[in-house]
């Protein structure tokens, strides 16, 4: 790296080849710890400072928690400000679960909404998910919510005859 940011008849000095042996891997360290450091200032990649992030936001530690969920639990307080809409609900259960898609269905006569999450995996902050929506929605409305695992799969046909009669298998194969 170092060699690459001088002219080529100086990097060819015996002298400062030595030099940038010598200090190419206390910068590679430099730089390796700089882009932790950076992590930590976003909630998503957070290690080590999720401890600040839960002061922060008045979470209770939670060390038994993964740090996924940990992580989920900061981002629900986070984007959990009022007041609360359909799009701050679908976007609050988005970030809590990293979901494929978020939709809320309201059901006007019976004070409620359905929140359906489409997943390619079971989801572990599912519950940190239904608690930010329970705390963030209007207290007056019900909910459920319905997790819709999204599967590849295709459906093949297959026709034979077999001592004159025609018949027809249907198989579905998941990749």
């Amino acid at each position: 790296m170092l060699k690459k940011s001088v002219p080529p008849f100086v990097a060819q000095m015996i002298e400062i080849a030595q030099l940038f042996t010598a200090e190419q891997p206390e910068l590679d360290k430099m730089e390796a710890d700089l882009s932790e450091l950076l992590r930590q200032f976003y909630i998503k990649t957070a290690t080590y400072s999720l401890d600040r992030w839960e002061d922060e936001f008045g979470l209770e530690r939670n060390t038994a928690l993964t740090l996924m969920q940990r992580r989920a639990r900061v981002l629900g307080k986070l984007n959990s400000n009022p007041p609360a809409t359909v799009k701050m609900l679908e976007n609050l259960v988005l970030q809590v679960m990293g979901a494929n898609a978020v939709t809320i269905v309201e059901h006007y006569a019976d004070y409620s909404f359905t929140v359906y999450v489409n997943t390619d995996y079971l989801v572990e902050t599912f519950a940190i998910a239904n608690e930010a929506v329970r705390l963030a929605r209007p207290a007056h409305l019900s909910y459920k919510f319905v997790n819709r695992l999204i599967r590849q799969a295709s459906s093949k046909m297959y026709y034979g005859i077999a001592g004159g009669y025609i018949g027809i298998v249907r198989g579905i194969v998941e990749e």
